[in-house]
């Protein structure tokens, strides 16, 4: 128990303290987890991982460990009292699991995506159901999430102490997420609760930016000689939906040490829970009707028999042997060698395991390869080191088959021993600390709206020509790019795009300023609008409190041809891309972008 005494009212006697709780919140795909310290410790060592998860509603028995399963059973859907979440949603109950993959359905398949994972999401173990969208899970499950953490800080730190004490939350995210994505995930997080009370904040940060910033401070034994300036590292961490890969070179500044990223972020839906999925087909392929027509609450996430396959795959790479898997099907061949009837148990072999997990740890390894030639190529500089985290990346068959894969490129693997699952919540508190950062990034796609431009005679096509009351002849579908792919960015980075827009007073169309947001995944982003350019979404202000009739106008005074400027905002420490409107150097309404549509 914290004392009351150590609260340290500021010099104005507001009654907030100086200092602020740092609390980091991983949610991840199959597993979240939470990390926590009080800002005047300035020694990463003293971050707490939170590891007593409740476990049963009835018994109040808990559960220890670093992480929680990201799963959630609601009360209304089950006959129960309260919703349930994590460990303590059981076999029997209708639940949602691996929900985050939702967030990001409309984000451009990469050629490392789990191919089985779209089917899985319209219509199978991870399809929503119902009228929930998964904004709502999300939120819903990450309430249950912020009202336990906020009552282990009651406890821990006192109420009254609780309450004037500010608190800075950082929830990490891949780094392959859309911003359709991190915006969702930022609104779940509020509506959930994180950031509302008065001085708080909330902030997003990558999770392999978060992986690094632990690797880089000490936060083992093993990480002390782990990483040093000069290095060019690779962070690759490898969680239950999504794998990320984030380039670095290792230095120092102001005597803290500071990364600066090498080429932008790269990676694919192709985690732990792709295995699982391998399991499935495997199971039906061999089993067919006798395991197909078997419920999920007996087979699906959270079941016994994944419950017995997840302690099977955490030990494969190792010499130990593999525990029975539990599961009673009918109708099983009698002679089948991999199902014992008696005992109702599956048989799983070395063999077996090698056809399940290889086909992910090879997409993996093509992924470090890719992001090694982007290094070597943008840079100029080889990758002399690894650094594997997340929870599959504790897989003792995934740290020998990347190790085994990189010696020949003089490439150390380095692993962070059984802190690799926590690692992640830990680095997002160190940010949160400032003790080391990410000096520079890397924009990982291009930016841009579709403009007009003085009609050229004999070279652009007359079918994109259409006359302005203003200026005359233009032709439309160029693409202006604000930023492109691979630039650098930094916390002040932000882009000032002007624009021309007629606007017709008296419309309904009058107060509200639209301009469409496009991005481009490719190397190089075209000249013109194609198919390689997908919309992204719209960027609405609200223009009622702007005096339209000082502009220029024609038509009696009917069109108005107004100046502005749209300032988008992509290194803010939120987390997320922002964007604010400008008439005549003065910020105008409030300027939002709208995912609602999608295409191309």
């Amino acid at each position: 128990m914290v004392s009351a005494r150590m609260v340290d009212p500021d010099a104005n006697g507001s009654g907030l303290q100086r200092y602020h709780l740092i609390v980091g919140v991983d949610y991840g795909t199959t597993y979240s987890g939470l990390s926590f310290i009080l800002s005047r410790h300035n020694d990463p060592s003293q971050i707490r991982d939170y590891t007593e998860w409740p476990a049963n509603t009835t018994t109040g028995h808990t559960q220890t460990g670093l992480k929680t399963p990201s799963r959630l059973a609601y009360a209304e859907d089950n006959n129960l009292a309260k919703n349930r979440w994590g460990y303590e949603v059981g076999a029997g109950l209708k639940q949602y699991s691996w929900m985050k993959l939702h967030l990001d359905n409309n984000a451009t398949p990469t050629a490392f995506d789990d191919p089985d994972l779209s089917q899985e999401i319209t219509n199978g173990i991870v399809a929503l159901g119902g009228n929930r969208s998964a904004e709502d899970i999300t939120s819903d499950y990450l309430k249950e999430l912020y009202t336990h953490l906020m009552g282990v800080l009651e406890q821990k730190y006192t109420k009254q102490v609780l309450q004037v004490t500010r608190i800075k939350f950082w929830i990490t995210k891949p780094a392959i997420w859309s911003d359709e994505a991190e915006v969702k995930t930022l609104h779940a997080a509020k509506k959930a609760g994180f950031g509302t009370r008065t001085g708080d904040e909330i902030c997003l940060i990558l999770e392999p930016e978060a992986a690094a910033l632990a690797t880089i401070t000490g936060l083992s034994r093993e990480y002390k000689t782990a990483a040093k300036p000069g290095d060019s590292i690779i962070v690759c961490d490898c969680g239950g939906g999504t794998v990320d890969l984030t380039g670095y070179i290792v230095a120092e500044k102001n005597e803290r040490l500071v990364l600066h990223e090498t080429c932008p972020a790269i990676g694919g839906k192709c985690g732990g829970t792709a295995v699982d999925r391998n399991l499935r087909k495997w199971m039906s392929r061999q089993f067919g009707e006798s395991f197909d027509s078997l419920p999920e609450e007996f087979k699906g996430p959270g079941s016994e028999f994944m419950q017995s396959f997840e302690w099977n795959k955490r030990k494969f790479g190792t010499d130990d042997g593999f525990d029975d898997m539990t599961l009673g099907m009918d109708d099983v061949d009698p002679d089948d060698e991999y199902y014992d009837e008696t005992y109702e148990s599956l048989l799983i072999t070395n063999e077996v395991m090698k056809e399940l997990f290889d086909p992910v740890v090879q997409k993996i390894i093509d992924l470090v390869q890719t992001q090694i030639d982007r290094v070597r190529q943008l840079r100029k500089k080889p990758v002399n080191k690894l650094f594997l985290v997340g929870g599959f990346g504790d897989s003792p068959y995934l740290q020998k088959r990347l190790a085994a894969y990189l010696a020949p490129q003089n490439i150390i693997v380095n692993v962070p021993g059984s802190k690799s699952w926590g690692a992640v919540a830990k680095g997002a508190v160190v940010r949160g600390l400032e003790m080391a950062t990410i000096d520079t990034r890397r924009c990982r796609t291009s930016y841009g709206t579709i403009v007009s431009r003085p009609f050229r005679e004999g070279i652009d096509d007359e079918e994109d020509a259409y006359y302005d009351p203003f200026d005359g002849k233009q032709a439309d579908g160029y693409m202006a790019w604000c930023v492109s792919k691979g630039a650098e960015i930094t916390s002040d980075t932000s882009i000032s795009l002007v624009f021309m827009k007629t606007i017709h007073l008296g419309t309904s169309d009058a107060q509200m300023m639209r301009i469409e947001l496009h991005y481009c995944d490719e190397d190089e982003p075209p000249e013109r609008y194609g198919d390689t350019v997908k919309r992204m979404g719209t960027i609405e202000t609200d223009l009622s409190g702007v005096d339209l009739t000082k502009f220029d106008s024609a038509g009696g005074g009917r069109v108005v041809n107004l100046v502005f400027q749209i300032e988008v905002m992509l290194g803010d420490k939120q987390g997320t891309i922002k964007f604010q409107c400008m008439v005549e150097e003065e910020v105008v309404g409030d300027t939002e972008i709208n995912f609602t549509e999608h295409g191309t």
